[in-house]
C-alpha cells in the first residue's frame, strides 16, 4: 500500500470510528469575544427580569384601587427622566394605550400640581378647574368630567401621582368623595413602594445597557486585536459610569446606590486581596451602623 493509499484509509478508518474532527481552539481575542458575548445576554436577561415584574404588580393593585372607587380609569404618573415632566407609567381603560404615549409639560395638568405640592386634590368637573391640563383629552380623544388625584410618596419624597377619571358608566359623573379620598391614600402608599423600586430599577436597567454597548464595544476591539481587557481598562470603564450616572435624571439615593455598586465592582475585580478589604471595610461599616441605631447617638 502506498503512502497516498495508508493516508486515505486512516481518515475512512477515523469517519467509522465516529471521531469528530476536533474543534479549533480558540484564540484569545475569539475566547474574549465569546465571553463578552455571553456577558451581554445575560445581562439582557437580568435586566428584564428587574422591571416587568414591578409594572405588573402595579398593574394589579390598580385595577384593585379603581374598583374600589368606582373609576372607569386610572393611572400611575411618574417622572419623565428622558424629557422632563411626566409620563404615564401604567394605566387601565379606554384609552390606555394612548396615555402611555403622552408627556405632560413640566407644572402643567392636576397631576402636576399635585406632585409639586405633594396634596391630593379632587376635581367635581374639570371645565371650571384652571390647573387642568386638556390637551390630553385633545391627544386621546377622551372626555374628562371628574377626577381625583393623590401623590405617591415613599419617606416623604414625592414619586408619583395616583389618579383616577370619571366613574363607571354614563356621564355626567358623580363626584369622589372625601372618604374615598382616603382608600385611594391608602392604595397609595402601596403602589408607591413599588414605583420607587421601579425607578431604582429602571436606573439599573439602564445601567445594565449602558454596560452592554461598552461590552460589545470592547468585544469588537478584543476580536480585531485579540487584546485581554486589563485593570486600566476596567478602571476607565468605571470611571466613565461614574460620569454618566451624574448626568442621569433620577432620584439621587437611587443614584448613590448605582455608584456605590460601580465604585465596589471596579475596586472587587483588581484581585482578592481588594474584594478582602472591600469585605473588610462593608462588614466594619456595618457594625458601626448597627451600634449607632442601638444607641439611638448621631454623629452627625
Amino acid at each position: 500500500m502506498n503512502k497516498k493509499a495508508r493516508t486515505t484509509a486512516t481518515k475512512s478508518a477515523a469517519k467509522k470510528k465516529g471521531g469528530a474532527k476536533p474543534a479549533a481552539r480558540l484564540t484569545g481575542g475569539e475566547a474574549a469575544w465569546e465571553e463578552q458575548l455571553r456577558h451581554v445576554v445575560n445581562t439582557v436577561d437580568v435586566a428584564h427580569a428587574l422591571t416587568m415584574p414591578l409594572i405588573r404588580s402595579i398593574e394589579s393593585l390598580l385595577y384593585l384601587a379603581a374598583r374600589a372607587l368606582g373609576s372607569g380609569e386610572a393611572s400611575v404618573i411618574v417622572r419623565d427622566d428622558a424629557h422632563g415632566g411626566l409620563r404615564f407609567l401604567v394605566a387601565i381603560g379606554e384609552v390606555a394605550d394612548k396615555l402611555l404615549r403622552v408627556r405632560i409639560p413640566p407644572g402643567k395638568g392636576v397631576a402636576g400640581f399635585v406632585f409639586a405640592s405633594g396634596q391630593p386634590m379632587v376635581v367635581a368637573d374639570v371645565h371650571n378647574e384652571s390647573a387642568f391640563y386638556a390637551e390630553i383629552d385633545r391627544m386621546t380623544g377622551y372626555t374628562t368630567q371628574t377626577l381625583l388625584a393623590t401623590p405617591l410618596q415613599v419617606n416623604g419624597v414625592t414619586v408619583g401621582v395616583l389618579e383616577f377619571v370619571n366613574r363607571l358608566g354614563n356621564p355626567p359623573h358623580e363626584p369622589f368623595s372625601p372618604n374615598e379620598m382616603d382608600w385611594a391614600a391608602r392604595f397609595a402608599d402601596a403602589i408607591a413602594t413599588l414605583v420607587d423600586a421601579h425607578e431604582s430599577a429602571g436606573l439599573v436597567e439602564m445601567l445594565f445597557k449602558r454596560t452592554v454597548q461598552a461590552a460589545i464595544k470592547d468585544a469588537g476591539k478584543a476580536k480585531t486585536k485579540g487584546a485581554r481587557r486589563g485593570v486600566r481598562d476596567a478602571g476607565v470603564e468605571a470611571k466613565s459610569l461614574q460620569q454618566w450616572l451624574k448626568k442621569v435624571r433620577a432620584a439621587p439615593e437611587h443614584q448613590d446606590l448605582l455608584s456605590l455598586a460601580v465604585t465596589l465592582r471596579d475596586i472587587a475585580g483588581r484581585g482578592e486581596n481588594e474584594r478582602r478589604l472591600c469585605r473588610d471595610i462593608l462588614d466594619g461599616l456595618a457594625r458601626w451602623t448597627d451600634a449607632r441605631a442601638q444607641t439611638g447617638v448621631s454623629y452627625y
